[in-house]
């Protein structure tokens, strides 16, 4: 039969015994498990044994795309990172933008499965889905712009990479993928899982995509997006440099930072990241392949200086750092290193609190910039007091003891993100019960549906069934509700490599036009509902894995802060915190809408009606 848009392969590597074999599914499986991190969780159940350490041979390292994802298209240039976390122990998922979601798919199959542990330093050069082995020792210890130049040299310049730097060589549990130098696949250690199998880079040469069904139609679409985006004010935002990086100037007037590992709430120094002044420092867009939607900005370094949305809050207000040229710099030397930002300024913020509270003796101060570029040197390479910090910031807690627990903010292992979910309810929600722990991008945020929000945000949200602004920090069974499409909708588009900074319920795409998107790429006779089950399989299979590996309901929580702490800072929100009983109640509502039991289990009936009835039957999964 003819395929259009994927390659219906699945390409695997075994390290230790430096063969690698195609694996092509049937239709069945595409249709039940798309790509991303719902493909890469079916893979981690069957072939990844319980239990096992998230560095060990064992554990398998997953790139994958999708059925759709991987063309020049809107909304299309992701990717999907997986594998065991060294973090959570259970169920990593991350993604990247830039160049290299295009790049995989044109290699020649759908995603990448590296199994084993290879005897030295490694580079996987792929072409048209055949492997060959490369020694890597020269390129080991190397930042990861000089191992792309070293790269470019031996393959040519036009090839696509995925690297790690020091970071994930010396297993830092928050160590990130980077791609193209600057594109990171942070999160949850998979950088960490890439060095533990001594792989120092993967190499992509050619291009060898699938066609799509109806060319015309994916490009009438991506039109659709190029001249709406500027009507739209989210989109709009994310266009205009300096982009959504400069977000913290004023995002207190509507909301709370997190400002000193959220002890305080207000940061006196806003203004020293108003968009002006980062202008001074704009290099270029980056580039997500036939996206008209360029996200990233780089800044300083035109190569490596890519900058996501949370990393001004966790190294800046986070931090108490006011300066803007310290906070570029350590972005770019997170990239450089193959750092996960975000997990290194909650990591950090931990151990500054603990030194201003006397429960640690280290030369960490908020709003120490030198200090913490220094450090930030020192995690990568497992220097001092860096190698403590390396361990991510629960293990580091236990390692200082004291009451260092009691500021080591995370979910699961995972360390925070800055955008408080004590002011937006539907977030923290997201933070406790995401089977990968707290995202940014979990779902769409509260303060988007508030009455602060923008005035287009209900239109295309009606077709969710949210029909009611709700105040953000509101937490009842309404916002559940809200919250539970919210979730479902962005776990489809990670099943599916959608990029959510293009889609429903605030930016151009609706729900109709990913379906859409869908049909054009596959050829497929689809709809939203297809489209919708993607996103609550995801849910249910990560749901069974992390509950394999040990994960239960009682990790489905915020940090004591949220609860113990109010908010102080004049305004609506003064004196704000959670309410334990309440959000407990929340959370039980969230497993009865997700058709799970209150322990949090997926019922049989369920996972049947996903045709996931196979995780009982195996035994990866209990018969509730």
């Amino acid at each position: 039969m003819n395929r259009y848009g994927y390659h219906g392969k699945i390409l695997h590597v075994d390290l230790s015994a430096r063969r690698a074999w195609i694996e092509e599914p049937d239709e069945r499986f595409w249709r039940i498990y798309s790509g991303g991190g719902l493909l890469a969780a079916y893979y981690l159940l069957r072939e990844c044994p319980r239990g096992v350490d998230a560095f060990d041979p064992a554990n398998l390292l997953i790139l994958a795309s999708s059925v759709i994802a991987g063309h020049s298209y809107a909304s299309l240039a992701r990717f999907t990172a997986a594998a065991k976390s060294p973090l959570t122990g259970g169920i990593g998922e991350t993604r990247g933008e830039g160049p290299f979601g295009v790049a995989l798919k044109g290699s020649g199959a759908d995603a990448l499965i590296v199994h084993g542990t290879a005897e030295r330093a490694t580079t996987i050069v792929i072409e048209n889905g055949a492997v060959e082995f490369y020694d890597a020792q020269s390129l080991w210890g190397l930042r990861v712009s000089k191992t792309v130049d070293a790269l470019e040299k031996e393959f040519g310049a036009d090839i696509h990479t995925a690297v790690i730097g020091p970071a994930g060589e010396n297993r830092v549990r928050f160590a990130s993928i980077v791609t193209e130098r600057s594109y990171q696949a942070a999160r949850m250690g998979i950088g960490a899982v890439m060095g533990s199998k001594c792989v120092k880079a993967i190499v992509i040469c050619g291009d060898h995509h699938p066609p799509v069904a109806n060319p015309a139609h994916c490009a009438e679409l991506t039109e659709h997006y190029r001249g709406a985006m500027r009507d739209n004010s989210v989109t709009r935002w994310q266009l205009d440099p300096p982009g959504f990086s400069a977000w913290i100037h004023n995002y207190g007037d509507n909301n709370v930072l997190c400002v000193r590992n959220y002890r305080d709430a207000d940061f006196e120094s806003a203004a020293n990241f108003a968009p002006e002044k980062f202008m001074p420092h704009y290099r270029r867009d980056g580039d997500c392949p036939g996206c008209p939607n360029n996200c990233i900005k780089f800044f300083d370094d035109p190569r490596a200086g890519g900058i996501h949305q949370e990393i001004t809050g966790s190294l800046g207000s986070n931090l108490g750092i006011a300066d803007l040229n310290a906070i570029l710099r350590a972005n770019t030397l997170c990239n450089d290193l193959g750092l996960d930002p975000a997990s290194l300024g909650l990591t950090l913020s931990m151990a500054m609190e603990c030194v201003e509270r006397g429960i640690l003796d280290q030369p960490l101060r908020f709003g120490d910039a030198p200090a913490m570029l220094v450090m930030i040197e020192q995690i990568a390479r497992r220097e001092g007091f860096g190698n403590v910090l390396a361990e991510g910031v629960k293990r580091a807690a236990e390692k200082i003891g004291g009451e260092a627990s009691r500021y080591a903010l995370h979910v699961k292992g995972l360390e925070m993100v800055c955008f408080d979910p004590r002011t937006q309810t539907g977030l923290g929600l997201g933070y406790a019960t995401a089977p990968i722990g707290p995202r940014y991008e979990i779902c769409e945020h509260d303060m988007d549906f508030d009455q602060v929000g923008p005035p287009h945000a209900l239109d295309a949200s009606r077709t969710l069934g949210i029909l009611d602004r709700i105040p953000m920090d509101e937490l009842s069974e309404r916002k559940v509700r809200n919250f539970n499409a919210l979730m479902i909708l962005w776990s489809a588009a990670d099943a599916l490599d959608i990029c959510p900074f293009a889609i429903p319920p605030v930016r151009v795409f609706t729900l109709h036009d990913m379906a859409e998107m869908l049909r054009a790429v596959t050829g497929w006779e689809t709809s939203t509902h297809e489209l919708w089950r993607f996103g609550e399989r995801r849910l249910h299979l990560m749901r069974v894995y992390n509950l394999r590996e040990g994960l239960t309901a009682a990790d489905d929580t915020l940090p004591a802060r949220f609860f113990d702490d109010p908010i102080h800072k004049p305004g609506r929100f003064d004196g704000k915190r959670l309410d334990r009983e309440q959000f407990v109640s929340a959370v039980r509502t969230y497993y009865h809408m997700m058709g799970w039991d209150d322990a949090g289990r997926p019922r049989y009936e369920t996972l049947l009606d996903y045709h996931l009835e196979w995780t009982v039957e195996m035994g990866h999964a209990e018969r509730v």
